[in-house]
């Protein structure tokens, strides 16, 4: 089982998606938060977040989403590549100066 949980949801409004990136923060919900710019059908421009949570906080997490203004779906999946892993390249013994 997958110790970590990457979790995405959409939020119409930068000054909303950016209040809701900073109650996660503050609550201690999310160990990564990225906040990108998508289009949106009817808006123009949505923004979505993806958040890293430990795998015991991400109901927790999807919740608060919920309760603070995320209107959208809560998309959940488990993180299954090691974050903490060094990239092939770094790791590659050559022989090569």
């Amino acid at each position: 089982m997958a110790e970590f949980i990457e979790v995405r949801t959409t939020i119409e409004g930068h000054e909303q998606a950016a209040a809701l990136a900073h109650t996660i923060l503050l609550a201690g919900l999310a160990t990564s938060i990225d906040i990108a710019e998508v289009p949106a059908a009817e808006a123009g421009v949505s923004w979505q977040l993806t958040l890293i949570t430990p795998r015991e906080q991400a109901a927790e997490l999807a919740a608060h989403i919920g309760a603070n203004g995320g209107a959208g779906t809560v998309e959940a999946q488990p993180v299954l590549h090691d974050i903490d892993a060094y990239p092939d390249w770094l790791t590659e013994d050559t022989d090569r100066p």
